[in-house]
């Protein structure tokens, strides 16, 4: 449970060197600013620690005992090619339990943060997605 730990303490920074760490984990380019404002963001987002941290330990969990629900609706998944933290082969994993209805697609030069480093990306896949989801409505 080393992993866990190592897992646990990354994403729940409590020093502005924790979250540079982090930060540095999360995105694909290297992320600048002010140790001022590191500050202001760990006082702002990790605040409710406790609740926070039982949300960590529920993601922490064996693949054995997963089962995968049958969502009726269509998923799409948008994900960052460079994502150290959950990376490429997941998400393929992912897609391919979810089943028929689920597409995917990654985004180059962007990490775990990809809506913060290729909004422009980003928001033409989700645009492209959800034109689909109308169009699909207006044909039934």
């Amino acid at each position: 449970m080393v992993w866990g730990f190592f897992f646990f303490k990354l994403l729940l920074p409590t020093s502005v060197k924790g979250l540079k760490a982090l930060l540095k984990v999360a995105a694909y380019k290297k992320l600048w600013f002010p140790d001022r404002l590191h500050r202001d963001f760990l006082e702002v987002m990790f605040t409710n620690r406790k609740e926070r941290g039982e949300l960590l330990e529920g993601l922490v969990v064996s693949n054995k005992e997963t089962t995968i629900p049958n969502f009726p609706q269509r998923i799409h998944l948008l994900w960052g090619e460079n994502d150290q933290i959950f990376n490429l082969e997941l998400a393929q994993n992912m897609k391919d339990q979810l089943g028929d209805k689920t597409t995917f697609h990654g985004i180059d030069k962007a990490g775990h943060l990809v809506h913060l480093e290729r909004p422009c990306v980003y928001n033409k896949c989700l645009k492209q997605f959800l034109t689909s989801l109308h169009a699909e409505k207006a044909q039934n």
